[in-house]
């Protein structure tokens, strides 16, 4: 009780400050409460029981749904918003809304909102999570719709055209369980009557094609999986397990010191294996194959030139990348 009733006085003292600073220069957007939203999401990612989480989080997704059927929603910044991920496809095709709801239990999901543009209306659809259990290698296949969706949190749209269809390529994370997370490359697109669709067999190696790629790796462990737009491809970490009867028991898997990618070649993106991704190269030779050893001619003299670079510029990243963590944890601990 004493739980919730913090939790309401933290409301009503926000919602009062609310009111007491609407800019009346944005009346056309007054309906829109993006204090509200940021309290209730800022509170879904609070160490809480189910029960109350649960609460918040449908408080949360109501007033989402209120706001984006507005018809100022989409072009709306909602620059307030910092507890939820929110994404606008580069053309201005739709808006993604998508947050996780992780439980002290070590568990969590994940809800995803998506408004779409079609034409002059806007249409605003609530992803349901995917119920079925598929095998790793059927869910690589499988072709979802906005009724079983694939949960994760989306931190990238790359829109590429093929001769007949844009599809839109989503770069997510799903934190799983407590021994495993994911990383997907995934497809979005719309068909002739504007229906979603996840998955597509546009994902070629050299003897098959997927709807989707998915990395699992240990819960402990990470991996890159970026886009590097001046190449049009989509790098990422070489997972492997330390041993090779460890095949196959993911949360043993983890990132080694070589990169694959996927390049867009027109129609489809093709895998490549054992590139050098450009964030780690300062030289500039992202085609280089480590394998193979291209290298200038002041390399010659050194075969580990090539995994040198790799593992400065992974040191510099880690470095780069617990900076923004301590400043996250810094933003999260300061009084709001």
């Amino acid at each position: 009780m004493r739980i919730l009733s913090a939790i309401a006085l933290f409301f009503c003292t926000q919602f009062y400050s609310s009111a007491q600073t609407t800019d009346s220069k944005q009346t056309d957007y007054q309906d829109i409460d993006q204090d509200r939203i940021e309290s209730l999401a800022y509170a879904v990612l609070q160490e809480l029981p189910k029960i109350e989480k649960d609460s918040l989080n449908a408080l949360l997704k109501k007033e989402l749904t209120r706001s984006l059927t507005k018809e100022s929603a989409f072009r709306y910044s909602f620059d307030q918003v910092k507890s939820l991920s929110i994404l606008t496809s580069p053309d201005s095709a739709f808006r993604i809304f998508n947050w996780e709801i992780a439980y002290l239990n070590g568990t969590n999901r994940y809800e995803c909102l998506l408004l779409k543009k079609q034409g002059a209306a806007f249409t605003l659809e609530t992803l349901q999570p995917l119920d079925s259990v598929f095998v790793r290698q059927n869910l690589e296949n499988q072709q979802l719709g906005k009724e079983n969706w694939l949960p994760a949190i989306y931190y990238k749209i790359i829109p590429v055209k093929s001769r007949f269809q844009t599809f839109y390529t989503l770069l997510a994370w799903d934190g799983n369980d407590l021994l495993t997370n994911k990383k997907y490359i995934d497809v979005l697109w719309f068909d002739k009557k504007g229906e979603t669709h996840f998955g597509a067999p546009i994902f070629k190696d050299n003897r098959t094609a997927k709807s989707r790629v998915i990395f699992e790796f240990g819960g402990q462990n990470a991996m890159t999986l970026n886009f590097e737009e001046e190449l049009e491809r989509i790098s990422f970490s070489h997972l492997a397990p330390p041993s090779s009867n460890l095949e196959g028991i993911y949360e043993y898997y983890g990132a080694d010191i070589t990169f694959d990618a996927y390049q867009w070649k027109g129609n489809y993106w093709q895998l490549i294996n054992e590139v050098i991704p450009a964030w780690a190269d300062p030289k500039g030779r992202t085609e280089t194959s480590v394998s193979k050893k291209k290298f200038e001619k002041e390399d010659v003299a050194n075969p580990n030139t090539a995994v040198k670079i790799l593992k400065e510029s992974e040191k510099r990243k880690r470095i780069a990348d617990d900076k923004l963590k301590e400043e996250a944890e810094q933003l999260k601990a300061a009084p709001q």
